[in-house]
């Protein structure tokens, strides 16, 4: 038994959670939020500000929950990141049965062959395994006498990772490890092994990006973010009607947004702070425009992904934008695909709530993220190696 924390740093909200391990499973412990200061495009641009949020975090927890957290997962994604991609192959003088050590050593091989200068590898994404030139899902178990991997490996600069794990020392977290937005959602909806929900998509719609996931046999085979998000709404809101504060087309952004404007009525509404007004189907057209254009985005890199009409279990929606009413019936109408929106399915919890929480997906997934090492063989196995 066991406890881990993490941290999801998004542009409007930073979430931590923290979790209790034991016999493989996971049970959510307590999950705090406020709202992010000091964070664009996740990236860190104002690191006493960022310490700040994450001092408030952590003084929640001491106070709710009595923990002290030292130690954090942290997804990266967007400007952040950088993918490469690599290959990596295991001969054996014979066929035998594959095991989770020879997938480890790939991984580790595949660590020490990307050529980095002022990159830093923050995770390795396996997306194909083929055993003997043939694909294979899951290889461990299966005997061959050739192993192939196919890696996404996701890179960052080191002066960027530098600035964020000052600023997590200062607020006393000793220990970060660094994981893909991409690995955070896999290990929060795919349970290894079990069927279900194995091809599909994921669309992230968040505030300043569009995270777009695909999924084949459970694995991450395309993964791509778009520099635009929902915060384009308000400003085309802004725009559309000469509101002077962004902060009043954010309220009603909030208030009174919906994806269709065939589904709302005529009918005038305020504009927070004025004493003017807007007609309702005026607002939600523009709304709907833009929601468009992003959704429109996001197919085209699922198409691009080649997966799009394999998608057996179909699209699924995160992020503060799925809040939006009748964004699902507005991607089924431009996608032909069912809509689902997401929810964790494994971390436990005594409540439902955090785990269909869109904002909640990341850090949650984060929960299930560890580091395995690779056993050193003993003198005994030496006698084995093939």
């Amino acid at each position: 038994m066991g406890f881990v924390a993490s941290l999801d740093m998004g542009s409007e909200k930073m979430v931590m959670a923290l979790g209790e391990t034991s016999g493989g499973e996971c049970r959510l412990v307590g999950i705090e939020s406020v709202a992010s200061q000091g964070i664009h495009r996740g990236m860190v641009v104002d690191r006493l500000r960022v310490k700040s949020c994450v001092q408030r975090l952590l003084d929640k927890f001491k106070q709710e929950h009595e923990m002290h957290i030292d130690a954090l997962n942290i997804a990266l994604a967007g400007e952040w990141v950088q993918q490469v991609e690599d290959r990596e192959v295991s001969k054996f003088s014979r066929m035998r049965r594959i095991e989770e050590s020879d997938l480890l050593e790939l991984e580790k091989k595949c660590r020490g062959n990307v050529n980095l200068d002022m990159e830093e590898i923050v995770d390795v994404v396996p997306f194909g395994y083929w055993l003997d030139g043939e694909a294979e899902s899951d290889p461990i178990g299966c005997e061959a006498r050739r192993l192939e991997i196919d890696f996404h490996v996701y890179v960052a600069r080191k002066r960027m990772l530098e600035g964020l794990r000052q600023a997590l020392n200062e607020s006393g977290i000793e220990k970060i490890n660094f994981y893909s937005a991409a690995t955070a959602a896999q290990k929060a909806l795919v349970v290894r092994g079990r069927k279900g929900a194995r091809d599909f998509a994921l669309i992230d719609l968040g505030a300043e990006s569009v995270k777009i996931h695909v999924f084949r046999d459970g694995m991450i085979a395309y993964d791509e973010v778009l520099p635009l998000g929902c915060n384009t709404v308000e400003r085309d809101i802004n725009t559309a009607f000469s509101i002077e504060s962004m902060a009043s087309a954010k309220k009603l952004k909030h208030e009174y947004g919906m994806a269709l404007q065939a589904e709302c009525k005529s009918r005038k509404i305020m504009i927070p702070d004025t004493k003017y007004c807007i007609d309702l189907q005026d607002m939600v057209h523009v709304e709907q425009c833009r929601l468009e254009e992003l959704l429109e985005g996001a197919i085209w890199q699922i198409l691009k992904s080649g997966y799009y009409k394999e998608l057996e279990d179909g699209i699924l929606l995160t992020g503060g934008g799925s809040r939006v009413q009748g964004i699902d019936t507005l991607l089924n109408r431009l996608s032909k695909h069912p809509i689902s929106m997401a929810s964790v399915v494994t971390v436990k919890s005594a409540k439902e709530t955090p785990l269909k929480a869109p904002e909640n997906l990341t850090v949650l997934g984060l929960l299930r993220c560890e580091r395995k090492e690779t056993k050193k063989r003993g003198w005994f196995d030496s006698f084995f190696k093939e």
